[in-house]
């Protein structure tokens, strides 16, 4: 992996991180520490990714790394958590952006309790209404 001019700083929590494209000026690269699971997708632009496998991170620089390249409107969804090194192929501006895992698990959970409040409400009213 050749190294990019400078690096961009790792947020501390991508839980924290809503769906915010985050711009890539060219020549430069992100550095994130992502969970499983989250999806990277890349918005404009080419992007290319870089990661070793978490298992073996112990390993350092032994273990090969990992590259792929996501074209405009592509997305990747992460195997397993460890840093990812995101820049923009061709040293061109790009942009993407980071979808947590844990936050589609929260819009679900959401969607799953109104659920079951509207089917309480309408056993309740089936109840009232029988009596």
């Amino acid at each position: 992996m050749s190294a990019l001019p400078s690096r961009e700083p790792a947020p501390r929590d991508i839980a924290d991180v809503r769906a915010v494209p985050i711009h890539l000026p060219a020549g430069r690269i992100a550095v994130h520490d992502l969970r499983a699971g989250t999806s990277i997708v890349a918005l404009e632009g080419a992007l290319q990714l870089h990661f070793r496998d978490h298992s073996l991170a112990w390993l350092g620089e032994a273990v090969p790394a990992t590259a792929i390249n996501l074209h405009e409107g592509e997305c990747f969804v992460m195997p397993q958590r460890g840093a990812v090194s995101i820049g923009a192929v061709h040293a061109q501006a790009a942009a993407f952006v980071l979808q947590s895992a844990h936050t589609e698990n929260r819009l679900l959970g959401s969607l799953r309790g109104v659920a079951q409040s509207l089917i309480g409400f309408v056993r309740n009213l089936l109840r009232e209404r029988a009596a």
